[in-house]
């Protein structure tokens, strides 16, 4: 048996996605709200769907409230994260939008649970990888 391990960098311009990755940088999640009819998104789009209007970004607060959640034993194919953890869909507080990503903890939480995003320090191979989320508030 051969062992070969491989290693890959890439550059990569995000265009007008920059204020979304600076917001990661500077611990902050960003979306995009249209100045016309008050649609927003995370994730963030550039023109609204409805009037084709460029839209204008904003900070979220942070917080969310779980839809649903489970915990996963395979290593995702980017690596970083330690297996088992906790995925969950998370609905974004401050906009009609939300994301599935890692909840910190070993007990999966329950629907409506809610849960603030926090930042790392580390660089990991993407920069969402930087965040987290923790359980803000149990469901009653």
């Amino acid at each position: 048996m051969i062992h070969i391990e491989m290693a890959q960098r890439y550059r990569h311009a995000v265009g007008s996605a920059d204020p979304f990755y600076q917001g990661l940088e500077n611990g902050v999640l960003r979306a995009t709200e249209c100045p016309e009819c008050g649609s927003t998104w995370f994730p963030p789009r550039r023109f609204c769907d409805a009037d084709l209007s460029e839209t204008d970004w904003y900070d979220l607060p942070g917080t969310g409230r779980i839809v649903a959640a489970t915990r996963v034993h395979i290593p995702p194919p980017f690596g970083g994260i330690e297996v088992p953890y906790i995925l969950a869909s998370i609905r974004l507080d401050g906009v009609a939008g939300g994301i599935t990503h890692r909840v910190v903890g070993n007990e999966i939480p329950e629907q409506g649970t809610v849960v603030a995003v926090t930042f790392s320090n580390r660089q990991p191979a993407h920069p969402l990888l930087r965040t987290a989320f923790t359980v803000k508030e149990e469901t009653a």
